[in-house]
């Protein structure tokens, strides 16, 4: 089954904007956070064989000279999954187009930079299942791409924070709304909808529990109470303390109703709560001085 995350990425994978500066903004985030340089060429790996499909038609788009290489690899770690390589020559017009990146004009309109996040999400990218915590994270080896992504973010007015984590830099999201916010914004209207309908389920749960613990916990109180007023009325009884009649009609409906609440025992008696506290406090201080 696959992951909230894959799901995601299998929407935006699948998703192509009409305006060629916006492609080839998101092509230019593929190559530069998802990739590494390895002898005169980059390597694009992804587990996901859709992105590695995107990364390939956005290229044949913008390099049709230029043909690259595929490979699948089983991973040998984890889940020992097919890992898929896409690797590319640097040729000079590859390396003019990588030499772009963090460029502010490159990306002075708005689906751009939209386009851009979409492709560094798609590269590095992930995003915890709704039904558990709220965090969406992009890693890369680069530290001023990751800086680049987060001013990016900030830019859109979404907070996010960064981090090293052993050789990655990484910057991440962990609000709800601005989760549900960014991937709305770069398209993924099935994601979100997923996320919104988990999210409302997990909020409901929460109440529901609220509720139960307090219940839980008033009733608990009102059990404990009740025990030590009949704890109370049985050291008068046994000290044959003498009680008047009103004392005596409180101390006999509380030993015949030892699971009620003060509220029932007064509705019971016909009487205040208030009043009845103050009956129950007598005996009380009936009961230590008996004690001592």
């Amino acid at each position: 089954m696959a992951s909230y995350a894959q799901d995601v990425k299998n929407e935006l994978a699948r998703l192509f904007d009409d305006d060629k500066d916006c492609l080839r903004a998101e092509l230019l985030a593929l190559l530069t956070v998802g990739t590494k340089k390895i002898d005169g060429r980059i390597e694009f790996s992804s587990s996901n064989a859709a992105v590695a499909r995107k990364v390939i038609t956005l290229f044949k788009k913008f390099f049709p000279k230029i043909k690259p290489e595929v490979v699948a690899r089983r991973r040998k770690k984890l889940r020992k999954d097919l890992s898929y390589v896409v690797r590319i020559f640097l040729a000079d017009e590859v390396q003019n187009f990588l030499a772009q990146v963090h460029s502010p004009e490159f990306l002075n309109q708005y689906l751009c930079k939209v386009a851009y996040l979409r492709g560094a999400f798609l590269a590095t990218g992930t995003v915890n299942r709704p039904e558990t915590q709220y965090f969406l994270e992009m890693s890369s080896r680069n530290p001023a791409t990751i800086i680049f992504i987060r001013n990016l973010l900030e830019t859109l007015e979404f907070r996010a924070g960064f981090y090293q984590r052993k050789k990655f830099f990484v910057v991440w999201v962990r609000e709800a709304d601005s989760i549900c916010d960014f991937l709305g914004m770069v398209g993924a209207n099935d994601a979100v909808e997923r996320f919104e309908i988990a999210r409302n389920v997990k909020e409901i749960r929460k109440q529901v529990n609220y509720i139960v613990n307090l219940e839980t916990a008033a009733l608990n109180t009102a059990v404990d109470a009740a025990q030590r007023q009949i704890a109370d009325i049985k050291i008068l009884l046994a000290n044959k303390i003498p009680l008047n009649d009103r004392i005596k009609e409180v101390a006999k409906i509380r030993l015949e109703n030892p699971s009620c609440t003060v509220d029932e025992l007064a509705e019971k008696l016909h009487i205040t709560y208030d009043t009845l506290r103050g009956r129950l406090r007598r005996i009380n201080q009936l009961a230590r001085s008996a004690k001592n």
